[in-house]
């Protein structure tokens, strides 16, 4: 657990260092360090991990390389153009979390209203090792990011566009086009929970069954969840969105930009709870809600602003230091943290 505990304090001093030294929002060092963490990991890392670098451990012969196994194509021409070229898989990493990272941390910039909040709270709260275990849609994640500006001024061509392309690395991303309506819909926020809420109900149990009566990649998304970890993340998020709806939303009405955000926000939460209760695995269907979790890294900065005083600070650091500790080593094998072979020096 060490080695995440370090590069968090370690990422969280040079984006505080270069804030009071020079006066702005560190990229270029946080970029690489996270980059550099996650790309020479060893494929132990990861409960999923073995399946993205199967390719790369068995000597595979690129001429052998098939587009039509069900996985999307963005992800398949990702992997060959790589392994046309090497089968070290620290490439594949590389550039998948230059990906990931770049995404992310541009968006921060551009909307937080504190950097360096929500850089602290995308690492600890488990947003950038999610991609550790979930390559595929943590990449669609990462590039749905991206369609943030496009929600918030309305531009729905655009923001189709981007979540399009992320679709080809994870299908899940096309969800994210209902919401943009949701969002923009011009009527009460109150009814808007309550329709999505009615519709996942109902839908839910009708998909998912579709889905693993149909495709065998996701038969196991009906079956129950024997780990209580998912529910008690989605009570976890649905508690921040609680908060933020009577602390925050209510009094933040005219600012376009966090409207949205909350609302993009909790609206995928509520979506959610239907899923949940039907018993899904956490690593299946569950998995749609940090395309919408990932937001408190923009609504928790704005707790700050409400609410001010190191005491505030210092409750919210070790709470978040408590929390990461237990979904770092409780969660999806990140484990002990391992680097890759190649890179080994003893």
């Amino acid at each position: 657990m060490l080695p995440y505990f370090l590069i968090l304090i370690f990422v969280i001093f040079i984006i505080v260092f270069e804030k009071y030294a020079v006066n702005r929002k560190a990229f270029l060092f946080p970029f690489l360090s996270l980059v550099l963490f996650a790309s020479i990991r060893s494929d132990e890392v990861g409960a999923d991990t073995k399946n993205y670098t199967l390719n790369f451990n068995n000597n595979f012969l690129i001429d052998n390389y098939s587009f039509n196994d069900g996985i999307e194509l963005g992800y398949k021409f990702l992997e060959y153009f790589i392994l046309y070229f090497t089968n070290n898989y620290f490439w594949l990493f590389f550039i998948s979390s230059c990906i990931v990272i770049f995404c992310y941390l541009y968006i921060f910039k551009k909307f937080s209203v504190n950097y360096f909040i929500s850089v602290f709270t995308f690492i600890s709260f488990g947003y950038y090792t999610f991609f550790f275990n979930g390559l595929r849609q943590g990449i669609a994640m990462a590039l749905s990011a991206l369609s943030l500006p496009y929600l918030i001024n309305n531009n729905f061509f655009k923001y189709f566009l981007v979540i399009f392309i992320a679709s080809f690395f994870h299908k899940s991303a096309l969800i994210l086009i209902l919401f943009y309506f949701l969002v923009n819909m011009r009527f009460k926020f109150e009814y808007k929970l309550i329709l999505i809420l009615f519709t996942s109900l109902i839908l839910s149990p009708l998909v998912i069954s579709i889905l693993s009566s149909h495709y065998e990649r996701y038969s196991s998304y009906s079956s129950a969840s024997e780990n209580s970890g998912g529910y008690l993340t989605l009570i976890f998020y649905l508690l921040i969105g609680l908060i933020g709806y009577f602390s925050l939303f209510l009094s933040e009405k005219d600012n376009v930009t966090f409207n949205k955000i909350f609302q993009l926000y909790f609206l995928g939460v509520i979506f959610i709870i239907p899923i949940a209760m039907i018993g899904t695995s956490a690593s299946g269907p569950q998995r749609l809600l940090f395309y919408f979790s990932w937001l408190s890294c923009f609504i928790i900065p704005y707790f700050f602003d409400k609410i001010r005083g190191n005491f505030a600070y210092f409750t919210f650091f070790a709470l978040c230091f408590i929390y990461f500790y237990l979904i770092t080593t409780r969660f999806s094998l990140l484990v002990p943290y391992s680097i890759n072979s190649v890179f080994r020096i003893f």
